[in-house]
């Protein structure tokens, strides 16, 4: 050590003795340094460090300066620098412990350092050097250290305009997003954590989870930084705004910072309909796809009137294209299918057809009859727990023709943009056609480019849309060419129509009288009070109509079962083996619910028949025909569809429904006359039922999803106040089916397992009990010889009358007449005007001069 060494007693060597050795220099006087080492020992180290500043003060820069180079200096000499002695100063050094004057000395010494004073402004210098000017030399602190953290920080939690799309906002994951704060961030982390809760109560808590409440804060607390880092205030403002989320109440969210501004938000969903837009053209252009639409009538409500500024009632139609991504499909042909149709139109369907269909598929509908017995009977709470519940003759029997199930089969589908146009009137439909072909780009040269040229589109709807559409096309069949024609698009209806339609006609039928125990007996004992009103598509009609006829079904074949099976009470047939109870299933059906049983009963001496028990027996029928089919769409076994088609028919014929008579004999002699394998099979497989959710169970018909899309647009997702016009509706409509899968996204995310998606539905046990005591009080399934009911209170057999062969004959033979069976076959693509110019240069060809006018068109 040099000579002169400036070495203060207050940071000597040794402290605890009082010897001075060589390389203690001191600067100051021996009975100085005796009372500062007395002071020292009396107040600590706290007290040490002040004293040093204080004895520091006096000394200019120059002589602090050379004290730490003397200080580093003979550091260097013990094997420390400056790096290395923090480190062991900070708790990472292990002292024998009978070394207790050496533990003292490092923990003074390390105490002074955590508590002073001075310790925030040496951790801020350390972290960004206070720069120096004009030097030439940029000082690096520890923020250099920081700086690729907090850039990956910036860039997790920024989001580019670009990226305001469906993939992006459904690719985002909490628990990927948390853990990566908690790496990025992990000084935050720990200090938010340990604000949030102590360990006891992470103990005590199981289902609360407090990291998703630091992560939002770390967001709120970027977005505060930078508005570019608001990757989760974008993502829970198109969130928030699909819950219906109020203007005010989301400019309170953006005070706090948790989303983004209202301006934004509508700025948000248009963009997103925007990408929506731009991904379905790319996916037209590479996948096969049909469409379908509906009316849509909105209620606009004015909140200040005047003369031109009143509520009023206005209607649009909505529509919506549905991709088929499946690498099998094969798209229909045009050309193949107007040959094959042409052809079809000179051998139309008959009776005779028909009635074969049915024979054919009874045995198999016999079956799926006698298998819903015997499900209604484990609806009973005392089969929940039975033991023989999955013996095999109990289980569905196999299915004629069943759509695939899955994520990779889940319906893709784009709402189109909602325009201010009715589709009630065939010109509207016209119109409406055009607007759909325009916005999926397919109205100019790239309709007549290949894979479009040839392609047939497949569009549905309900009963009046492919009316209008088939009325367009008959009235147009001559013109030009078969975009004029509109030859491009092949109408069929939904099923869900369908159902409603067979809903309305059993209500009409089986409506009867609470004497007699027609459905308005049930409805007056379970207290469904609005049924007793007209049916209507609108409304909640099907919804309680469904379920009721459901439960009515459930409370007759329970006291079938038990009159049949000799119980006092259907619990008691859990004693009877699975076969037992299957041979009872199959003589329920063939005495209780078929048409045989009906004509044994008929056929009895009108002074012993039994008016009570054939209707009943009759309703038995009737809702095994309307149970078989509405489980054949939510199981997506189309093939039993097809083979309930004859019975349709006859229930339509028979109770006047008219339209949906014409409509099925379109089906039947599409599927027997018409129809090209490859769009038979594509109708079946794509076009007839949709899947959303790619569940078991999970299908329903097309109609029915639009007539959802037409809920979001009015309610769900629907524009309500002043500026809710047809041009923002038509703006926004793109975004619906993202919206939807956001939420259902956010909620599987956040983890909302505390809440479904729908309401609870009330417990029906209480109602079937109920209404099957009133029909065992009534031995409304016991023979008795007799009980006759008055002819104007007896209920038709629709069914009956829909199959007599004569009148079913002469209605076959109108619809066959009334159907387009010629059109124009030319592709003339040139302009009227063009086509004027060519007859008059035709005109004065004197190569033409004596030919009649005749003969010219003819040329032409």
């Amino acid at each position: 050590m040099p000579p002169g060494f400036p070495f203060p007693p207050i940071y000597d060597l040794d402290p605890d003795d009082n010897e001075q050795h060589d390389n203690e220099i001191p600067t100051i006087t021996d009975a100085e340094a005796d009372e500062i080492q007395a002071r020292l020992h009396r107040r600590g180290g706290m007290a040490r460090t002040n004293l040093a500043f204080q004895s520091l003060a006096n000394l200019d820069h120059a002589t602090i300066s050379r004290r730490l180079v003397s200080v580093i200096d003979y550091m260097a000499t013990q094997g420390l620098d400056t790096v290395s002695f923090l480190h062991y100063l900070s708790w990472n050094l292990e002292i024998p412990g009978h070394m207790v004057s050496e533990q003292s000395t490092i923990r003074y010494a390390r105490t002074a350092l955590m508590h002073c004073e001075q310790l925030p402004g040496i951790l801020k210098n350390w972290h960004k050097p206070p720069r120096g000017h004009e030097r030439g030399v940029t000082t690096r602190g520890a923020l250099s250290t920081t700086q690729p953290r907090d850039a990956r920080v910036r860039a997790a939690a920024q989001i580019a305009p670009e990226d305001m799309s469906e993939e992006y906002l459904l690719g985002i994951r909490l628990k990927d997003d948390i853990e990566r704060m908690k790496t990025m961030m992990p000084t935050y982390w720990d200090i938010m954590d340990s604000l949030s809760c102590t360990p006891l109560q992470k103990k005590r808590r199981k289902t609360k989870d407090h990291e998703p409440r630091i992560f939002i804060s770390g967001t709120i607390l970027h977005y505060n930084r930078s508005q570019r880092r608001c990757r989760y205030q974008k993502f829970l403002s198109i969130y928030l705004k699909s819950c219906g989320l109020a203007a005010k109440a989301n400019d309170t969210t953006h005070l706090f910072g948790f989303t983004m501004s209202q301006k934004w938000v509508y700025a948000g969903i248009v963009e997103l309909s925007e990408s929506n837009r731009r991904r379905m053209i790319d996916d037209i252009s590479r996948y096969i796809f049909f469409g379908g639409h509906d009316n849509l009538n909105i209620p606009f409500r004015i909140y200040e009137m005047r003369n031109n500024h009143q509520n009023h009632f206005d209607n649009g139609t909505c529509g919506t294209i549905y991709i088929v991504k499946d690498p099998t499909a094969v798209a229909p042909n045009r050309i193949a299918y107007m040959a094959q149709r042409a052809a079809g139109c000179q051998n139309p369907i008959t009776a005779r057809d028909v009635f074969q269909h049915e024979i054919a598929a009874a045995p198999r509908i016999r079956e799926d009859h006698i298998y819903l017995i015997k499900k209604l009977l484990l609806m009973h709470p005392a089969f929940e727990d039975w033991e023989h519940r999955t013996h095999p003759l109990f289980s569905r029997p196999d299915p004629v023709q069943q759509l695939p199930t899955g994520k990779a089969h889940a319906t893709c589908q784009y709402m189109l943009d909602t325009v201010h146009m009715e589709e009630a009137s065939q010109e509207g439909n016209r119109k409406v056609l055009q607007e759909w072909l325009r916005q999926v780009d397919l109205n100019g040269e790239r309709a007549l480019r290949e894979p479009f040229l040839d392609r047939l589109i497949v569009w549905i709807g309900d009963q009046l849309t492919t009316t209008r559409i088939r009325s367009v096309k008959r009235d147009r069949a001559f013109d030009m060419n078969h975009r004029q024609r509109f030859e491009q698009f092949f109408e069929i209806f939904g099923w869900f129509h369908t159902q409603l339609n067979e809903e309305m006609t059993i209500r009409k039928q089986h409506y009867g009288t609470s004497e007699n125990l027609g459905l308005k007996h049930a409805f007056n004992n379970m207290g469904r009070k609005s049924l007793h009103a007209a049916a209507t598509v609108q409304g909640t009609f099907h919804y309680d109509f469904r379920s009721t006829l459901k439960h009515t079904a459930e409370a007759r074949f329970r006291d079938i079962w038990a009159t049949v099976g000799k119980a006092k009470d259907v619990a008691d047939l859990m004693l009877a083996t699975p076969y037992t109870l299957h041979d009872l299933a199959v003589k329920i059906f063939e005495d209780f619910a078929s048409t045989g049983a009906l004509e044994k009963l008929r056929k009895r001496p009108r002074a012993e028949q039994d008016d009570l028990l054939i209707q009943g027996v009759m309703f038995c029928r009737d809702v095994l025909n309307y149970l078989n089919f509405d489980d054949a769409m939510a199981t997506g076994d189309v093939g039993r569809i097809e083979l309930m088609l004859p019975r349709l028919l006859f229930r339509f014929h028979g109770s006047g429904s008219h339209n949906y008579t014409h409509e099925l004999l379109e089906i039947m002699q599409g599927l027997w006359r018409e129809w090209p394998d490859d769009l038979k099979s594509f109708l079946m497989c794509y076009c007839w039922l949709a899947n959303t959710t790619g569940r078991e169970n999970g299908f329903l018909a097309y109609d029915m999803v639009q007539e959802h899309n037409v809920r979001d647009i009015k309610v769900i997702f629907g524009a309500h106040g002043p500026y809710a016009t047809w041009d923002y509706i038509k703006k926004i409509s793109a975004s619906i089916p993202t919206q939807r899968k956001l939420k259902d996204h956010v909620e599987r995310e956040f983890n909302h397992f505390r809440r479904g998606k729908s309401h609870t539905s009330p417990e029906h046990e209480s109602d079937v009990v109920k209404l099957q005591g009133k029909y065992h009080e009534a031995n409304a399934h016991v023979y008795k010889p007799g009980r006759h009911i008055p002819a104007d209170e007896r209920i038709k057999d629709v069914f009956l009358v829909g199959c007599n062969p004569v009148a079913l004959n002469a209605m076959m033979k109108r619809w066959s007449d009334r159907r387009v069976k010629e059109k124009l076959t030319a592709e003339n693509f040139d302009s009227p005007e063009k086509i004027l110019r060519q007859l008059d240069n035709l005109a004065s060809d004197s190569r033409y001069a004596s030919a009649d006018s005749n003969e010219v068109e003819s040329d032409v």
